[in-house]
């Protein structure tokens, strides 16, 4: 017990009176840098004879504990609308264009319902829309 003891005195006392250096060994490039990218070229081809339906939920606990899925789509800078529950969007997302091919969920309707109580809050997220499949030129 008195080793334990002293082990973790030890390590408090090295971790509260370490100390730390920076130095910068990369230089900057002399001169203009220019970079050449075309654009991506992409037709989304929409098959709209079925509808894709995902639903995602989470549930906060005093407002820092959270319970919900792990899985989400990666839509960079696009907004999701008015409001929050952009988390449980992009899950419910995911989940109706997983396992179906699709790349890219086209036209999506977005249903959101929020229970809350006391101490906790359940948001419930149901999207629906069409699947999409880039095609590149």
């Amino acid at each position: 017990m008195n080793r334990i003891v002293l082990l973790l005195a030890t390590v408090a006392v090295y971790s509260l009176s370490s100390c730390s250096t920076l130095s910068e060994t990369a230089k900057l490039a002399q001169g203009p840098v220019l970079l050449a990218v075309n654009p991506v070229r992409a037709d989304v081809k929409v098959d709209t004879t079925k509808s894709l339906l995902g639903t995602s939920s989470t549930t906060h606990i005093l407002g820092f504990i959270r319970f919900g899925d792990h899985e989400f789509a990666d839509y960079p800078g696009i907004s999701f609308g008015i409001g929050g529950a952009t988390r449980e969007k992009r899950a419910a997302i995911y989940k109706a264009l997983e396992g179906t091919g699709s790349d890219v969920l086209v036209n999506p309707k977005f249903l959101v319902r929020e229970k809350r109580a006391f101490i906790f809050r359940k948001t419930t997220v149901q999207v629906a829309g069409f699947g999409g499949k880039f095609e590149f030129e």
